[in-house]
């Protein structure tokens, strides 16, 4: 008899990768989704759909009931508006729920997926690291709070409780099924020209689909009470962006904005936002982190989780061409 797993948030760009990666390696498949709603990329998917929400534990229960495993992908990603009480209840206490519950029927092993951002970010010489303290609380966004409480709150468990947790921490994913969109919305608005400028920052870039598999290892390898930063390549902004460009042969014309004009930028756009009530396209906060080098290590999760680290052109490759065939991105002349 195959085991089960139960995996919540699955219509996510993240979440359809592990539903993948699970039927790949043999298990039954529960996908956790919001009631009422309907997504093309768990379409033809040989799973069970239950929907529920995670704030509601007697959805969570009829939703786990059965099942061994629990991969908990459902999250908030929203970075705006920065201050939400919305993205801390189903952050946190929608994690707090979903745990409460594989407590109560006894889940042999549950794997979180968090973010890399619950530790500090380093340097290209001296990259962030599990080890590396939380440094991130003077931006005072209810997405990164809301991540670090549930990964301390889940931490904590274990060592109170022996709950079997294995917390996953992903840095910037790209990749296909991105249909929000959400971490590739940044490739959209380059490839279609919407995007002026590049901040002198830099982030961890890693191909989603490689997470996925991490997630899926955790359930087995790795060790309960840990977490995992699964990430990649280190890269600045501009060789994100022209290596991005070079994939679709377009030319790469950005400019290096100055960090105070890229400031007053956010700052004018989180005002005209609040007024507006739509998110900025870039806000005050956001322009504060794109600044930084959010550098990471994953050589704990290739260790221990035998993770892959295929290129970064291969995940955007791969994005482009999802996007291209659902309809998000005119088909390149290349």
């Amino acid at each position: 008899m195959r085991e089960k797993v139960l995996v919540t948030g699955a219509d996510g760009m993240l979440g359809a990768s592990i539903c993948r990666e699970l039927l790949k390696q043999n298990y039954d498949v529960v996908a956790f989704i919001l009631p009422n709603r309907k997504s093309m990329v768990l379409d033809n998917l040989a799973i069970s759909l239950r929907y529920g929400n995670i704030l509601n534990k007697a959805d969570v229960l009829a939703a786990m009931e059965g099942c061994q495993f629990v991969i908990h992908a459902a999250a908030s990603t929203a970075l705006w508006p920065r201050k939400s009480a919305n993205i801390m209840n189903i952050n946190f206490q929608g994690t707090c729920n979903v745990s409460e519950v594989a407590e109560l029927i006894g889940i042999e092993r549950m794997v979180h997926i968090g973010t890399a951002s619950s530790f500090g970010n380093g340097t290209l010489q001296n990259p962030g690291t599990e080890k590396s303290s939380y440094n991130s609380a003077h931006f005072q966004m209810d997405y990164m709070q809301s991540k670090y409480q549930a990964q301390n709150y889940l931490l904590d468990k274990f060592q109170k409780n022996d709950f079997p947790i294995v917390v996953i921490n992903p840095t910037f994913m790209i990749g296909p099924f991105d249909s929000g969109p959400s971490s590739g919305r940044m490739l959209l608005t380059l490839y279609n020209g919407k995007l002026p400028a590049y901040s002198k920052g830099g982030k961890n870039f890693v191909y989603s689909l490689d997470v996925a598999t991490a997630a899926v290892s955790a359930l087995k390898k790795g060790k309960t009470g840990e977490c995992y930063i699964a990430g990649n390549e280190n890269m600045s902004y501009k060789d994100f962006f022209k290596l991005a460009c070079s994939l679709r042969n377009q030319k790469f014309n950005l400019i290096k904005s100055p960090h105070f004009l890229s400031l007053g930028v956010g700052f004018i756009s989180s005002i005209l936002a609040r007024i507006r009530n739509r998110p900025p396209g870039i806000s005050y906060t956001i322009a504060r982190l794109a600044a930084i080098n959010q550098f990471y290590s994953s050589e704990k999760a290739v260790r221990e989780l035998d993770m892959p680290q295929t290129p970064i052109k291969t995940a955007i490759k791969d994005c482009t061409i999802w996007y291209e065939e659902n309809g998000y991105l005119q088909t390149s002349n290349k």
